[in-house]
């Protein structure tokens, strides 16, 4: 199609400005321009003006002049002196141009200039004027093209919501943040806006630091993210907007104070970066208002750089000259950015700063999930539907999936009758950002672009009173909405802990990242990343063969490996009442399976369905069959933390059928009596067993080290990690372990269904992979997969004689003690070597990065020319002075205070949170959340680091009475024995000893694991019939040191007796009276109980 006439006209025009320095043009800068290059001429005449500058580049076409001329309709009425050619004719004339010709071609230039001089001044961004496009957020939400904005918000976690709030109203698609002034103790998950991915660089030190959030639609890589102490954050992303355009987006802070080196730095680090695109967005803290900033306007120059802010953003309203441009954006593309505004800001003294890019942005699908519509179901209907089924139907059918589908084609046509389902679009929107607080901000944006037109007072005046009243109004808008939401739901478990999610910006639910990298190529199409991502767990179970592809050994063992077993367990039949109680016990909350049979509706139906699903499972356990849904799995991709792109980063949860869970439960519950009676599970292991935790395995471990140091022994400790240890379990050596424990081989060939035939799909985004088998591994998610584990490695400290074990599921430690250092290495070693034997024949494979080594020594100063050691492969295990044990931190002096110091600075985070919420709860939300939250982490292990400094225990007091002032409101010099008698909580140390209390007489009650009960012992009596010989007294044995005393072995015992000389108790009592006893005994203190 033919362009119009009049645009063919000025296409010269268009020359000038695509120009890659048009920004630097504007009337009088061409005029200027013009000069140094033609000179002056006299005169030119009609129209009226005296003198001008005539520019050389303009075009000297005729034939796109002449058409311009005739449509201007200037031609015949355009004339330029003889006496003004005269000057320069020599100038523009040619060879082959007659003084003619040039005289045509100079009037030709003049109707051009004279047009430009019509149009009035050129901006320095020619396009859209920026004053009337953007002059409010609601006009930059209604753009076309990709935004960016740029936000100074001086401390990020105080104004995350603010931050919140400009996102959810502008729905900027790239945001900029300065001045963070986050550290690592900050988690992600405390700053996170819903619907983006962010990414941070911090300063090691306060303040500084810069984030940057872009739409969870967009595929983002990390270039660069470096901080250069005392000069500034850096942080370079890439982002895909489409697969033609990337732009490598920097969100940039300088400090005030920054070196002179600064500078330098800053520009090699951009021009350092390989792009076609590249905009730089942040507080630079250069002032472009001002000359001082000519060096670094130079030095933009050098990258090709144009700044695209021309308005103050740091404004001073008393007195305008000392308002500075500071928050910049910088872009080697500046004819494609439309427009640049600047905005009101009500979280610092910076404007926000704003722009487009001009590019179509891909749309956002919407979240489409499904839901049952309960509006109007019927219970007694669906009920009463139930009990006339006929179900004795199915007790006729022999075969285990034909009886499935009997039931399952019942129960799930009934339940659809009742509850059909429907699509839902899921919305992400704040439920405390009303339609009236968005007006009101809408106002206030309205009143600052007034305010900056007309630069009167009662204008200003009038804003800040808006702004005012829009920051009140959102705080009150959160406050109440939350309070009232925390307070109806006290009684309401689930919707109490979501509604506390939402505050703290938890995301909920699985979200695909926008690409995934599979062999360094980006993947971008959903289906491809759902099937991407259940390659990748499948192959997770084959680390093994991958590594060791000539491996054919099998460990080798009879059931003479325990005397006293026979082949003899089988399957005992269900009953149903076994069943209706597993129904009745199912947590309702939980989401339905493969099979979509939601918990809630079994556990309703538990009556009615009991019997046909007994009939079911027995018919499974004596046909060895189980239904192929039961055998099949969702899994949902879980970004563990780091970059999203990257598989390794990403864990599966996977959802198993609900009917199959329950029958697990009851399989489990025969296998577990079967191996306590025989006592077959090796006594050192404490995962998934009753009487057992960590706390008792922790407990166990540390004692042992205590007990060497006080025999003036070195210990030696190895803390074994294994790589995908439950997926990586070969089926064949299970079943073999199996039938070496003593299962019937009939029992075994259950196990042998119930292992193969396995599939799993991915799930996300309303998509799902294609199922693929799985031929490793117990079932991840499933009641069974962690007993059938611990069997699988229970021979593991088999043939070592000079090491102690102590398990925790796969979490392994390995420590032998010796008269000298190098001496329990070497002890080690050899344990080690066996271990490793024994892991290679299981087809488990070691992770070398994630195991380490301990030294536990009592001498001053370190050992030197110790002993490595090492792995089959020769790689060293590195050695370190801390590990964290199943959650407890052991230092290498058995302090503790490190452990103390990493929970008072998590704590310390919770705190912050509280205050900054205080006013969205109710004083029993508040006592409840503290409870949850605070309590059961100070909670955690408090029986192994009681016996820490008292230096070290104050810090957790202080933490602790922060809680308790959070929840009553009393101001910082308040007598801690008023917080604890306001909120009816005891003493952190008081209730740091009851649990000591209560730990000790589970052991005397033998409610202990055995490891632990063999240190307790009844104190014999003596020759002589006394008193005290009456009570209920223990054996304490003998330490050399102070550290000894700390050991459980002895402390135990030893604080019984001190405790007997209050209860005098002569007989023990059930558990529940002695925690009576305890409560009577702390109410009976007199005076403080701040520092017992």
């Amino acid at each position: 199609m033919a362009l119009p006439f009049f645009v063919m006209c000025l296409l010269p025009l268009s020359r000038l400005y695509e120009s890659p320095h048009r920004s630097n043009y504007s009337r009088a800068g061409l005029l200027n321009t013009v000069t140094i290059r033609w000179g002056t001429c006299a005169s030119v005449c009609a129209p009226d003006i005296k003198s001008m500058h005539l520019p050389l580049f303009l075009s000297s076409d005729t034939a796109d002049l002449a058409r311009l001329i005739s449509v201007m309709a200037l031609k015949d009425n355009f004339t330029i002196s003889k006496s003004c050619l005269r000057r320069f004719v020599l100038k523009i004339s040619s060879k082959n141009e007659s003084s003619t010709q040039s005289f045509k071609s100079l009037k030709l230039r003049c109707l051009i200039v004279l047009l430009l001089l019509i149009s009035g001044n050129v901006q320095p961004n020619p396009g859209p004027d920026s004053a009337i496009c953007l002059n409010t957020p609601a006009d930059f939400k209604s753009r076309a093209g990709l935004g960016f904005i740029n936000l100074n918000v001086r401390s990020l976690i105080a104004k995350i919501d603010m931050i919140r709030i400009w996102a959810h109203s502008t729905e900027a698609d790239v945001i900029v943040l300065s001045e963070t002034w986050l550290s690592k103790s900050v988690l992600n998950e405390d700053i996170s806006i819903d619907g983006y991915n962010g990414y941070r660089t911090d300063r090691p030190r306060r303040g500084g630091g810069v984030a940057v959030y872009i739409k969870n639609k967009f595929c983002v890589n990390m270039l660069l993210s470096k901080s250069v102490s005392k000069q500034f954050e850096f942080l370079a992303l890439d982002l895909e907007v489409s697969r033609t355009l990337h732009i490598t987006v920097v969100g940039c802070y300088r400090t005030p104070s920054a070196v002179r080196d600064a500078l330098p730095s800053l520009m090699q680090l951009l021009s350092g970066l390989n792009q076609n695109e590249i905009v730089v967005i942040g507080d630079l803290n250069w002032n472009w208002l001002h000359p001082v900033s000519d060096e670094f306007k130079a030095y933009c120059d050098s990258l090709n750089l144009f700044q695209l802010v021309d308005s103050p953003t740091r404004p001073n309203l008393k007195c305008p000259d000392k308002s500075s441009l500071i928050d910049l954006i910088l872009t080697n593309v500046p004819y494609k950015y439309s427009a640049a505004s600047v905005f009101a800001n009500d979280i610092s003294d910076h404007c926000v700063v704003a722009t487009v890019r001009n590019t179509k942005i891909p749309k956002t699908k919407p979240r489409i999930i499904i839901k049952r519509d309960t509006k109007h179901f019927s219970v007694q209907g669906f009920l009463y539907d139930l009990f006339y089924f006929d179900w004795d139907k199915m007790y006729l059918i022999a075969d285990v999936e034909n009886a499935w589908k009997f039931f399952y084609d019942g129960f799930y046509e009934l339940l659809t009758s009742m509850l059909p389902s429907e699509n839902r679009v899921k919305g992400q929107n704040n439920a405390w950002f009303t339609v009236d607080l968005a007006n009101s901000l809408h106002e206030r944006d309205k009143a600052w672009a007034k305010a900056r037109k007309t630069s009167l007072d009662s204008d200003w005046l009038l804003f800040r009173r808006l702004r005012n009243l829009c920051t009140v109004a959102i705080r009150k808008a959160k406050a109440d909405h939350f309070l009232i939401e925390t307070s109806n739901n006290l009684n309401n478990p689930f919707k109490f802990w979501k509604t506390i999610k939402s505050l703290a910006g938890n995301k909920t639910g699985i979200e695909l990242p926008p690409c995934i990298l599979k062999d360094s190529h980006k993947l971008s199409d959903k289906a491809e990343m759902l099937g991407c991502f259940n390659e990748h767990f499948i192959a997770s179970g084959l680390l093994f063969d991958s590594l060791n592809t000539s491996h054919q050994n099998h460990p080798k063992g009879n059931s003479h490996d325990h005397p006293g077993v026979s082949n003899s367990f089988s399957f005992k039949p269900l009953s149903v009442s076994e069943v209706h109680k597993a129904l009745t016990l199912l947590d309702i909350r939980k989401s339905a399976g493969p099979d979509n049979l939601e918990p809630y509706f079994l556990q309703l139906a538990s009556d009615f369905i009991a019997p046909p699903l007994t009939y079911l499972f027995n018919l499974s356990l004596d046909t060895n069959e189980i239904p192929l849904i039961w055998k099949s799995a969702f899994v949902f991709p879980l970004l563990k933390g780091g970059d999203p792109t990257v598989l390794n980063n990403y864990r599966p949860i996977s959802k198993l059928s609900v009917l199959a869970k329950v029958m697990e439960t009851l399989v489990n519950e025969q296998l577990k009596e079967f191996l306590t009676i025989n006592n077959i599970l090796s006594n050192f292991q404490s995962g998934f067993r009753k009487k057992h935790s960590t706390s008792t395995a922790a407990l166990k471990v540390v004692n042992d080290f205590i007990d060497s140091l006080d025999k003036k022994q070195h210990c030696a400790a190895l803390f074994i990690d294994l790589s995908k240890a439950f997926d990586t379990v070969d089926h064949a050596i299970l079943k073999q372990r199996l039938l070496i424990v003593g299962l019937s081989e009939h029992t075994v060939c259950w196990f042998d269904n119930y292992l193969s035939g396995r599939s799993q799909c991915v799930q996300a985004d309303g998509l799902t992979s294609s199922p693929l088998s799985i031929s490793k591994g117990v079932p991840q998610g499933s009641v069974l997969g962690p007993l059938l584990f611990i069997l699988y490695i229970n021979n593991l400290d088999q043939n070592v004689s000079n090491a102690n074990f102590h398990f925790y599921a796969d979490d392994t430690v390995i420590y032998c003690s010796a008269s000298t250092p190098n001496q329990a290495l070497c002890q080690l070693q050899l344990a080690f070597d066996t271990v490793q034997r024994t892991l290679f024949d299981l087809k488990l494979v070691l992770n070398d990065d994630k195991t380490k080594l301990m030294l536990f020594s009592n001498a001053k100063s370190k050992s030197r020319n110790l002993l490595p050691i090492t792995t089959s492969q020769g790689s060293e295990i590195e050695s370190v002075s801390q590990f964290k044990y199943l959650g407890i931190l052991i230092d290498d002096s058995l302090s503790f205070k490190p452990h103390i110091q990493q929970l008072v600075k998590k704590l310390k985070l919770k705190l912050g949170f509280y205050f900054r919420n205080k006013s969205c709860f109710s004083f029993e939300a508040k006592r409840r959340l503290v409870a949850a939250t605070f309590l059961s982490v100070l909670d955690y292990g408090d029986v192994i680091y009681m016996n820490a400094s008292i230096t070290s225990l104050k810090l957790l007091d202080t933490v602790y009475h922060g809680a308790l002032r959070f929840i009553t409101n009393f101001r910082a010099l308040t007598h801690h024995c008023s917080l604890y008698d306001r909120v009816g909580w005891s003493a952190l140390s008081t209730r740091r000893l009851n649990h000591w209390y209560i730990f000790i007489y589970k052991a005397i009650l033998g409610l202990l694991p055995p490891y632990l009960q063999s240190y307790i012992e009844k104190k014999s009596t003596g020759r002589y019939c006394l008193h005290s010989e009456d009570l209920l007294l223990l054996s304490v044995p003998q330490v050399r040191t102070e550290l000894g005393k700390g050991a459980f072995k002895y402390a135990a015992p030893c604080t019984w007796n001190q405790l007997q000389n209050v209860l005098n108790l002569k007989e023990p009592v059930s558990l529940v009276d002695f925690k009576l006893l305890l409560n009577n005994m702390e109410a009976t203190q007199i005076g403080c109980r701040c520092y017992d």
